[in-house]
């Protein structure tokens, strides 16, 4: 990235100059990390929803970018909400933690490599009274009927979302910074 050099003589009119022109650089500059900002969150958020729609529960997930300016700059907010399962007998079951981290052994073999910062991961679903080997059951409220299932395999659209922003900052803001 070329650096921005700004000259000007000892005279009122040349730096009045430099002031205007330093006004304006700035005023691109916010742009630019707006421009910043919305390109890495689109990066994210095309990771994210690629390994939403892997998961059969990727149906009852949404995703969402907020962009709110800052004096310094812009921020990006990757945001993702899953639907809560919840019937009396049972403690409620988060469709995103469930993508996110997984549940049961049969198809996460490997934690989520975030699982331990935040007390989750396979195995750690609260009220685990129906489990058995590698599967368990729970009570289908549609078919009002018990029903076996393996678990959900763990596709990690937020971790991976997050690892696709950090690779890519350098090289967006060489493409965003460049003019």
């Amino acid at each position: 990235m070329q650096k921005k050099i700004f000259k000007a003589n000892l005279s009122s009119k040349s730096i009045e100059q430099l002031q205007k022109d330093l006004e304006k650089y700035n005023a691109n500059l916010a742009d630019k990390c707006r421009e910043l900002s919305q390109k890495l969150a689109e990066k994210g958020i095309n990771v994210a929803k690629a390994k939403i729609s892997d998961s059969p529960l990727g149906k009852y997930i949404s995703i969402k970018v907020d962009l709110i300016p800052e004096q310094t700059g812009c921020k990006a907010i990757l945001i993702a909400t899953g639907a809560v399962k919840q019937s009396e007998n049972f403690a409620p079951f988060n469709t995103l933690l469930a993508v996110e981290f997984g549940a049961g052994i049969h198809y996460n073999s490997k934690a989520n490599p975030n699982a331990d910062k935040f007390g989750l991961g396979v195995g750690t679903f609260p009220g685990q009274v129906h489990a058995f080997e590698d599967g368990w059951y729970y009570w289908n409220e549609e078919a009002q009927e018990w029903q076996y299932t393996h678990g959900v395999k763990a596709t990690m659209p937020m971790y991976n979302a997050d690892i696709e922003i950090i690779q890519n900052v350098v090289k967006t803001a060489k493409e965003v910074f460049r003019n």
